[in-house]
């Protein structure tokens, strides 16, 4: 059975309009990004929101130390916004909220604070070798045909690897940004870097490239693409991050398939980098890496949002309203507090209502 329905925000349904009367007045609840550090593959798997079809078997640890790998949620504070995901970073990801040090006139973006200025490896070899931290394939990828600017070696990188299942023949798409404090005053030398191979990580199987088809990298991928406006996090002005990309693959085969996500710093341990990864799904685009919309009012992940967003999303918060994540797992939890409220309702109208028509994938 069809509905039939008008836009506006006074007479959305019988049972909304109930509600935003005894709601009036409500406020939507935002905050800063906040992380959980864990390498547990169902907590990673989970994180990504797999979605059509595609089906996520395992995430295992590639690369890295404790604390560079985790989930994150409430990146939503305009202008920059992400839904909620995985994290790596080449410093802690339990470190990557807002910086109170750049509100001060002095300030000098050359020496960010030791919070994002992290060596993460300290380890030698057998021989009292000193190890860097890198990985064989961020390092054949960096030094050939020089596809990251000035490289000679990786450090502190974090990697991990996504196994997934296609039911049927499909293109795979994900969301991602990518900062670094090494940005404005290292972005030449020390072009830390996000990597993101595809079924083996020979340097022709990478396949994540910014708007000058080069290696998503501090420096020239930050040529058009970065912001300095982020308030969610460790990145807002002076420092950036390039916002908001979608990576969409060629036609994949149904089977199993595994992508490779690495972020590390370059040619030194020091001046943290991270990549917030969001979506992994089953889904058409158009091939390559484009700048994109965080549709957060697309509740359905059809790349479009559109009246059977809010019908599905409705359905979801009348029957969740007052649950909380120790009940059950959640979906109208819109405001990721652990409790579908008032707030979770009023925050998806406003984005539904900023996005409805507009807001659709490159």
């Amino acid at each position: 059975m069809s509905r039939m329905f008008t836009l506006d925000r006074r007479c959305l349904s019988g049972r909304l309009a109930a509600m935003l009367c005894l709601a009036a007045g409500a406020s939507v609840a935002q905050a800063q990004i906040a992380t959980v550090v864990t390498t547990d593959s169902a907590a990673l798997a989970s994180a990504l929101h797999p979605s059509g079809g595609l089906v996520i078997n395992s995430v295992v640890v590639r690369n890295g130390k404790p604390g560079q790998i985790g989930t994150f949620a409430k990146f939503d504070l305009p202008p920059v916004s992400i839904r909620d995901g995985v994290v790596l970073s080449s410093g802690s990801v339990e470190n990557l909220t807002p910086l109170a040090e750049v509100l001060d006139p002095a300030y000098d973006s050359c020496c960010p604070p030791a919070r994002v200025n992290s060596q993460m490896t300290f380890d030698t070899d057998p021989d009292g070798n000193f190890l860097s931290g890198g990985t064989d394939e961020f390092d054949a990828y960096g030094s050939h045909a020089n596809n990251i600017e000035n490289f000679s070696a990786s450090f502190d990188v974090a990697a991990i690897d996504v196994h997934f299942t296609l039911p049927v023949a499909s293109q795979v798409r994900f969301d991602f940004i990518f900062g670094s404090v090494e940005f404005p005053y290292y972005t030449s030398s020390f072009t830390d870097a996000f990597l993101v191979f595809l079924d083996g990580t020979q340097p022709n199987d990478q396949v994540t490239f910014d708007a000058n088809n080069a290696a998503v990298q501090v420096g020239v991928s930050f040529a058009g693409l970065e912001t300095t406006a982020d308030v969610n996090t460790a990145f807002a002005a002076p420092h950036g991050l390039i916002h908001h990309l979608t990576t969409t693959t060629a036609e994949l085969a149904a089977g199993d398939h595994t992508l490779t996500f690495e972020v590390g710093d370059v040619n030194d341990h020091i001046l943290d980098s991270v990549v917030f990864i969001a979506d992994l799904r089953a889904q058409a685009g158009v091939e390559g890496t484009h700048p994109s919309d965080d549709c957060r009012g697309d509740y359905d992940h059809s790349g479009t949002v559109t009246v059977s967003d809010l019908f599905n999303f409705l359905d979801r918060w009348f029957i969740e309203f007052g649950l909380t994540d120790e009940d059950q797992e959640l979906t109208a939890d819109f405001t990721d507090n652990g409790v579908v409220a008032v707030d979770d309702l009023f925050g998806f109208l406003d984005a539904w209502f900023a996005e409805f028509g507009t807001c659709g994938e490159s």
